[in-house]
């Protein structure tokens, strides 16, 4: 014996299919984001303190009306942060982070320079995508990414 379906049978097996499937994709979206933050030391000379940045990250930074000609990554950290959780992440001794995953690829970045906070910048970091940011340290900025 065969079991036919009707029309609004197959639609509403069509559609639990359908949202288990977009609930599966909605949840991926929200999971922990694998996160590298990056102390870069900008400068005009070709040597200065820490190892060259990529050159993908560079590519991106000298579009930026930043005005150094060469950039080097004094510290870098990887880490993860949980939806609607923050990390905090020391960088150096005068540069903390805090990133607070606000779901969706969305993330909160909160600098500090000597403990204090001296800026915070929400953005969607999707993979592939930088967020820099720069306090008052000079020729000193934060390369957030997410990783592969």
């Amino acid at each position: 014996m065969s079991t036919k379906f009707s029309s609004p049978a197959r639609l509403v097996c069509a559609t639990i299919v359908f949202l288990l499937f977009a609930g599966a994709g909605a949840h991926a979206a929200d999971s922990d984001l694998k996160l590298e933050a990056q102390l870069v030391l900008g400068s005009n000379e070709v040597q200065a303190a820490g190892k060259p940045i990529s050159p993908q990250i560079e590519k991106k930074l000298k579009r930026l009306p930043l005005k150094w000609q060469h950039y080097f990554v004094v510290n870098a950290r990887q880490f993860s942060v949980a939806k609607d959780e923050s990390q905090e992440v020391s960088l150096s001794d005068a540069c903390q982070i805090s990133v607070k995953n606000l779901g969706g690829q969305q993330v909160q970045l909160t600098l500090m320079g000597n403990g204090r906070n001296v800026g915070k910048i929400r953005q969607s970091l999707k993979k592939g995508q930088t967020l820099v940011a720069g306090g008052n340290a000079g020729n000193t900025i934060v390369v957030l990414r997410q990783m592969d």
